[in-house]
């Protein structure tokens, strides 16, 4: 069938949405010809297609189309539920949707931490995880009458602990709906991305037996790469592109703070300069996004805040400061500008030559088609700290305010064992988190319920929650986690400010303003490095001509340099192994050993797990194994990080691996130094 008959099909078939979602283009795109007919069909399905491809209407418009009856009811409930995985980008689709619904009838709303509670009963609502775990513990009724749930950016949640947080709120909202309806069908489960490297994984993890849908059409990427040596060459840089509007991507929010206030005063041209990260009030973030798509000639310095597809206007050109961790981010922050083009269009400002080897190793992978099943795909595991946290939003929940041991073992994966379930709940009874109540139940001791009261149990991310937080001494708003809990009456410069710390509360302080006064220190915000991945190391060694396993040596007067191309975590674990000559982990390319090799030792399973183990506890964070990881036991602790560790698979790497000396790149590897 030509595709012009199998998009009047298409149209054919929505009869109320077509008006609605479709008539102002016309027609359809590949995407949505490919994925309204099996979302007519009631399938679930998972979604993969390049960025403005129109994935949002080709899921939205078939499923408002097949569930038009209840969503038009004069009694109509929560009939459809879309996630997201940012703030933002709820309140940017809730927009969107609203323009295409104003003539439906159809009540829309959004929920997250900067939108006020819920008036009446909306029929599709927009929120986040974190947001649906609290209104499942206020209100589950909400969720009886929800036909179908839709996650977008399923690539940002799968593999972390957000991923791990939907796959049990999935269930737990089918048991809501199950209770009260007994012979209700499954929930239709929609999931969108515009990259996996594992679509039958994904697929797997969320979906009942979905079909994948599969859309190729990435544009070329025009890189240009140029050493960073202070911001005077980044002023150079943006003069000679000469770009009307810019999306300026920093790694941490105190450099995208530097770069914009340098960018204020040295400018060679006129130019409104904006910044935006997570913790601007979200009413500074919408006001951002709002001027900067409405500004003629602006630049907008952001963290990753921007990496997804909220809309601030037309971007022309991207300047990547410093290198992002992942080919997911590279390729989310660049996509975000020239969509009108052709051609991805970047400008790569490495600050050191390490960046601008990890530039050209993410340039390389992005342009290799992805192999779900080679040695650099990531292997998944899922993290029991967020059973922790599941525990607490259940007992918050219960009408009985308590849990039982089945409530969770439905929840978990059954590659968690009933013995870590049982061994979990006796952990948080231990340290006063957990009490016993009727036979079989447990219920909230003292320190649970200060995290209830402070609303601190719905999420798994940010730091640790054990961590250091400086919150608003008045409202008890948590403002950021820290490194230090300075004593009181110190006054601190903290987010621009000088603040004074005004009382202690365990490993709580509270800030309050002092404006006009002269701080005594600066207080820094808590900053935890994003591993680098194997692949993306590897994509430099690829890039360096040497072949899968080698690893290179350089002989210095008092040791060897070993460049492994291992990447962060493994590099930890090679060094750990190595520790009998002294081996001292250096970055995600190399170490240096005090005492020369001539060939790796031989593999020793026993070894590598024993020191796996020790480093299981200290990696927890670059592991990303969730904020409530440090309550778990510290044997399921040490399993799950072992498990994100991969120590197995590294085995089968370093048993192929091979040493080689003499190589003639010995100013390209030296450089991986600096």
């Amino acid at each position: 069938m030509s595709a012009h008959r199998a998009a009047q099909a298409v149209k054919a078939q929505l009869f109320h949405t077509w008006p609605l979602f479709f008539s102002r283009h016309g027609n359809l795109t590949t995407v949505q010809r490919r994925t309204i007919p099996p979302l007519l069909a009631g399938r679930d399905a998972l979604v993969v297609a390049t960025t403005a491809a129109g994935k949002t209407e080709a899921v939205v418009a078939p499923l408002v189309e097949r569930l038009w009856v209840q969503l038009t009811a004069p009694t109509a409930t929560l009939t459809l539920l879309y996630i997201c995985p940012t703030r933002a980008l709820v309140r940017n689709l809730y927009d969107r949707l609203r323009d295409h619904l104003t003539d439906s009838g159809i009540a829309l709303a959004m929920k997250t931490g900067d939108v006020a509670a819920l008036k009446g009963t909306p029929c599709v609502l927009i929120t986040t995880p974190e947001s649906a775990d609290s209104l499942l513990t206020r209100n589950p009724r909400l969720f009886i009458p929800l036909q179908a749930v839709i996650i977008d950016e399923v690539h940002l949640f799968d593999n972390t602990p957000r991923g791990d947080h939907l796959r049990c709120l999935l269930p737990r909202i089918e048991r809501i709906r199950h209770y009260a309806t007994p012979d209700c069908v499954n929930l239709q489960r929609v999931l969108l991305s515009a990259t996996v490297p594992d679509p039958a994984g994904v697929a797997q993890r969320y979906l009942n037996n979905g079909v994948v849908i599969e859309v190729p059409g990435q544009r070329a990427i025009v890189a240009d790469i140029a050493p960073l040596y202070d911001l005077d060459e980044l002023v150079d840089r943006l003069a000679d592109r000469a770009a009307r509007k810019t999306l300026l991507f920093c790694n941490t929010r105190d450099e995208v703070e530097r770069t914009a206030a340098y960018l204020r005063q040295n400018m060679q041209h006129e130019a409104q300069v904006f910044v935006h990260y997570g913790n601007l009030d979200a009413r500074l973030r919408y006001e951002v996004e709002t001027e900067f798509a409405a500004a003629s000639v602006a630049v907008c310095v952001t963290t990753s805040t921007l990496e997804l597809g909220i809309d601030i206007g037309s971007v022309e050109d991207v300047v990547l400061l410093g290198a992002p961790p992942t080919l997911t981010s590279f390729l989310q922050r660049i996509g975000r500008g020239s969509r009108r083009s052709a051609e991805t269009s970047v400008l790569c400002l490495p600050k050191s030559s390490a960046e601008w080897a990890r530039f050209s190793g993410l340039l390389a992978l992005a342009n290799t088609p992805p192999q779900s099943d080679s040695a650099d795909a990531a292997s998944y595991a899922f993290r029991p700290s967020i059973l922790v946290q599941q525990i607490f939003s259940l007992i918050k929940q219960s009408p009985t305010g308590s849990v039982r041991y089945a409530d969770v073992r439905r929840l978990a994966p059954t590659s968690v064992s009933s013995d870590a379930i049982r061994t979990i709940l006796a952990e948080l009874v231990f340290t006063d988190y957990l009490q016993s109540g009727r036979i079989g139940d447990w219920k909230p001791a003292a320190r649970l319920q200060e995290l209830i009261d402070r609303h601190e149990i719905y999420s798994n991310i940010g730091a640790d929650v054990l961590a250091l937080a400086a919150v608003d001494a008045y409202t008890n708003r948590t403002i950021a986690y820290t490194d230090r809990k300075p004593d009181v009456g110190t006054l601190v410069l903290f987010g621009g400010k000088t603040q004074r710390v005004v009382w202690h509360d365990g490993n709580r302080f509270g800030l309050a303003s002092a404006e006009g006064q002269a701080p005594q220190e600066v207080l820094r915000y808590r900053t935890t490095y994003a591993a680098i991945p194997f692949a993306v190391t590897q994509a430099v060694a690829r890039e360096l001509l040497f072949k899968p396993g080698q690893m290179a040596t350089l002989r210095t007067e008092s040791g060897m340099w070993l460049f492994h191309f291992c990447g962060t975590i493994w590099g930890e674990l090679l060094a750990a192994l190595l520790g009998t000559h002294a081996a001292e982990y250096t970055n995600e390319f190399c170490l240096y050993l005090h005492e020369p090799l001539a060939l790796l030792p031989a593999w020793n399973a026993l070894a590598a797990e024993q020191a796996a183990r020790k480093l299981a506890w200290l990696l927890a964070e670059r592991l990303q194994m969730g904020r409530f990881h440090a309550l778990l036991p510290r044997g399921v602790a040490v399993t799950a990080a072992l498990a994100q560790i991969g120590w197995e698979d590294f085995g089968r790497f370093y048993t192929t691996a091979s040493l080689i000396t003499g190589v003639p790149l010995s100013d390209q590897l030296y450089a991986l130094l600096r």
